[in-house]
Order: structure tokens, then sequence, then C-alpha cells
């Protein structure tokens, strides 16, 4: 028997390469094919398990709203004065506008507490006027791998280091960019309610700014009003959003995002992920597994095969479900929705290895477990 289901799911896996290399060349499923990209069982985790539980103490965020640049300046002005570790600023000024109030302006991007964002257009790079002087810049662009869900960010970007790793530097951090070369999953904190937050007029009448001190200060849009759901300027999907499947708003401001990627730097706190050789070794293995399964029901009739095979293809699916949930718990990430398509479809195709060896009997003498 051990030979068959070794043969069988060498056989099914072969067909199921065949297939997936047809289906990837069918530009009229590319609607499911997006949907399926769009699509992780890590998303079931943030919807049920985060929302909003812990307020980080390192990272206050400021929103900008439409301001002026000049409001801004006093903005800076004020914030710098606290005495914050550092002050990340997700805005690009890339013209212009009045002289004397943009001049006013770069007196505090120039500051050495802050971090100014650049952003990578395709080959160009969008960055602020250069009367702005700005010292220390960081690209904001979260990934550069596509995809309508935001779930791994990049560090490194051709010679260019990110926005959220230039912050955590400031802070204090000691990053090890041997390891942040290749792009790393976000280990989501929660929305802004995660942070401590103010309105642009509530900071400006704050008294008392003490709170600020040795902080990490985020500058950016976090909509009119604060939080608005029906506000998607530089908002994103993301895993929180409370609608796992037919996503129809972005959930997440794009300061936000890279308030918890900063959290994950500063606190080690990154998503190992499972490598490719170990997802196609467990791959490997379920298919043989659901092999012997087959070819057990194979000998009990068609009608038993079927209803019986499609019950534990449901259990099985729960089961890895389960059990990706509970390693996400413990920051491991292993690509079930891989394991369990895979599966599946060489299940389905089983019938043609039995037709195969059934085939090949008419031709010369084969031992199988199916005699």
């Amino acid at each position: 028997m051990l030979k068959d289901a070794f043969l069988s799911t060498l056989f099914c896996l072969f067909l199921t390469f065949l297939l997936s290399l047809i289906i990837l060349n069918l530009s009229f499923l590319n609607p499911f094919k997006e949907a399926f990209k769009d699509f992780s069982f890590s998303d079931i985790y943030y919807a049920e398990q985060i929302q909003d539980n812990n307020v980080s103490k390192d990272i206050i965020l400021v929103n900008i709203e439409d301001k002026s640049r000049l409001e801004i300046a006093f903005l800076l002005e004020s914030l710098i004065e606290t005495k914050p570790k550092a002050i990340g600023v997700d805005a690009i000024f890339r013209e212009l506008k009045n002289e004397e109030k943009d001049k006013y302006l770069s007196k505090f991007l120039s500051n050495s507490l802050i971090i100014s964002a650049i952003n990578f257009d395709r080959d160009s790079i969008i960055s602020n006027h250069p009367i702005f002087n700005s010292k220390n810049n960081g690209f904001i662009n979260i990934n550069f791998n596509g995809g309508s869900v935001i779930r791994t960010t990049d560090f490194i970007y051709k010679k260019d280091t990110s926005f959220a790793a230039k912050i955590a530097l400031k802070f204090g951090k000691k990053l090890n960019f041997n390891e942040l070369k290749s792009s790393k999953r976000i280990k989501y904190s929660g929305n802004y309610k995660s942070f401590i937050h103010f309105e642009f007029d509530e900071f400006m009448t704050l008294k008392n700014r003490d709170i600020f001190k040795n902080k990490i200060v985020l500058l950016g849009y976090l909509g009119q009003p604060l939080g608005s759901k029906n506000d998607i300027e530089d908002k994103f999907f993301t895993p929180l959003n409370l609608k796992t499947s037919g996503k129809s708003y972005p959930d997440m401001f794009g300061v936000v995002v890279h308030a918890n990627i900063i959290k994950m730097l500063i606190e080690d706190s990154f998503i190992t992920e499972v490598s490719s050789f170990w997802l196609y070794t467990f791959t490997f293995i379920s298919v043989f597994i659901f092999m012997i399964f087959l070819l057990k029901l194979e000998r009990k009739g068609e009608i038993y095969n079927r209803t019986f095979k499609w019950f534990v293809l449901f259990i099985y699916t729960v089961v890895l479900l389960y059990f990706h949930l509970l390693l996400y718990n413990y920051d491991i990430y292993l690509n079930v929705f891989y394991i369990t398509g895979i599966t599946v479809i060489s299940s389905n195709l089983f019938i043609f290895y039995v037709h195969l060896i059934k085939f090949i009997k008419t031709k010369r003498i084969w031992k199988s477990y199916l005699d």
C-alpha cells in the first residue's frame, strides 16, 4: 500500500502542478486568482482577536488633517520642545507654496529629531522640495510586492531604508539589517486606538505635554474627523478589517500601519514564517496521508468513497485552520491555505491514478494495493 500511496502522491502532485500552470495562464480566471491572493487564514485571527486591546506607551499619533504648512510648522515647533526621541512626518511637501511660510517650515523639518518621508513611484522618487533640507529620510512605501491587503513590509529597497526602520533607529533601537533584507510579515497590534492619539487642535491646546518626552511621535493623516470610516485618503486594507472577505472599505490609515511596524521593530516582536522547504515537506506528507486514506476508501465502493472523502476533507480543513491560528498565536506563520488547497485538489485527482493503474494492467503485470 505504501508504494501505491507514494506513486499516487507523485502522480497527483504532478497533475496539480500542470493544472496550476493552466490556471495561471487563463486571463478570464484573473478575478478568482486575485480573490485567493487577497485571502489569508491569518485574517480571521486578526479580525477576531485584535481589537485595540493594548495601548502602546512608546508611540503617539498626531492627526495633521488638512492643516496648512504654517500650522504644521507650529506643530513641529511645539513637539520639538517636548523632547521626544523621534518625530516621523508622514507627509511630503513636494512643491513650494509660500516663500515665507515654507522657509519657516523648513527650519523645523531640518531638525535632527525629524524623519521625513520619501516615496518610490516606479523609477522615480517623490520627496520634499530641496528647500526643506530634510537630513534624515525613509521611504513610506510599505512593501513592493503588490496585493491589495497589507500583510508584509519591506525595510530595505535598493540603497534606501524604510520610514519605520529609520524611526526605530532614531529611537535607539539596534537593528540587524541582514535579517531585514527580506520582506517581513507585519505583526499588527491594532488600529489607531491602540496608540495614544491626538487631534491637531487637541494637541495645540494641551497644557501638560510631558507624555511626549522620550517618545516616538508620528504626524500623519488620520481622517476628518479622526478615525472616520468613510474617509479613505491614504488608507489601506489590512487583516484587521472586520470583513475577512468581500472588503468594501480600507480600514487603516498609512501612518497607523507605520506605527504597527515601528512597534514590531522596537519590541523585537516578529512573526516567524515557516520556510518554503518545510511548507513543501508538510504538503507532501499531507497529500501522502490522504492517498493512503483514499486507497483504503477505493475498496469500499464509489458512493462510500465520495461521501466520506468530502466529510474527512472538511474535518481536516477545520483542524488545519485551528492549528494555523494556534501557531499564529505564538507568532509562527504556516501557510495552511496552500497545504489544504493542494491536498484537496490532489485528492480529487486520485481517480486518474486509479484509471492509470487499470490501464497499465492491460499492458503488463502490475501489483497494486487496488487489486
